[in-house]
């Protein structure tokens, strides 16, 4: 009796287990090889796409043109790792020139981005104070008229008042040696001069 409930449970399991393979089997949009592309995917493929571009997409018919280039990039990946191309010299060094970028990105991200936020009151007082700057044949320009564009310059200030004090404070973190007789040589270094062509009395012109 014991080994007829452990095997009905052993069954249940492979019962369930194969309905969530099926479940799966459906989930997914387009399968090449062993990757799948599912509706997930397509999700955080729109959502990584500007707002202009995500327009594009819209609609069955949107979708499927989407759905088609995903899949033209999995089989190009696909087929460059076959080649063994992600094991090229070549590769291998923009692939840590890349992610020296990504990580650059997500630490000003982090540490500029976040820190330099304006606030609408700021850009008001920056308004405020700057109205001159803001006449046009004698009349005053609305705040509303130029917020956002006051907004992304006053941003764009603080991102870089921010980077540039971020930038020095790590200067002082860390041992950085500036060789400045090296540099200096750079631009000192004479040019090769051309060849002088030794010309054979044959070839010396008439007088």
């Amino acid at each position: 009796m014991k080994r007829f409930f452990v095997l009905a449970a052993i069954l249940a399991l492979v019962v369930v287990g194969c309905a969530k393979k099926e479940e799966k089997k459906g989930q997914y949009l387009v399968k090449i090889n062993n990757v799948t592309i599912t509706k997930d995917d397509l999700k955080r493929e729109i959502e990584a796409l500007p707002v202009f571009a995500q327009k594009m997409f819209e609609g069955t018919e949107g979708m499927k043109k989407l759905i088609d280039e995903i899949t033209k990039k999995e089989l190009l990946y696909q087929e460059a790792k076959k080649k063994g191309l992600d094991k090229d010299p070549a590769y291998q060094k923009k692939l840590v020139d890349s992610q020296k970028l990504i990580l650059i990105s997500s630490l000003l991200e982090k540490e500029i981005e976040d820190k330099a936020k304006v606030s609408d009151k700021e850009v008001k007082t920056f308004y405020e104070k700057n109205k001159a700057d803001f006449m046009v044949q004698g009349k005053l320009i609305e705040f509303e008229k130029i917020k956002d564009m006051l907004a992304q310059r006053l941003t764009a200030q603080k991102q870089k008042e921010v980077f540039d004090t971020y930038v020095e404070n790590l200067k002082k973190s860390y041992k950085v040696d500036i060789n400045e007789e090296a540099i200096a040589g750079l631009a000192n270094k004479e040019e090769p001069k051309e060849a002088v062509k030794e010309v054979s009395p044959k070839e010396a012109p008439k007088k």
